[in-house]
């Protein structure tokens, strides 16, 4: 019997960026602006390398996000 791993299936971002939504946060990848670093705000934690970003929602967040990943 074969073993399949479970995939994470994200839904296309709608802000005109290239990256994927998931239910525990987003990846985005920009054309033009670059940005480094790590920010904390009041929902999500945000990862910066270069053109591509990593947005990973907090577990207890002071603010929700609307509608977010379906």
């Amino acid at each position: 019997m074969a073993k399949f791993k479970k995939a994470i299936v994200g839904s296309p971002l709608n802000d005109g960026t290239t990256g994927r939504r998931y239910s525990w946060g987003l990846w985005r990848k920009r054309k033009a602006q670059t940005r480094y670093g790590i920010k904390t705000g009041p929902t999500m934690l945000a990862i910066h390398t270069g053109k591509r970003s990593l947005y990973i929602e907090k577990k207890a967040p002071l603010r929700y996000l609307h509608n977010f990943a379906g």
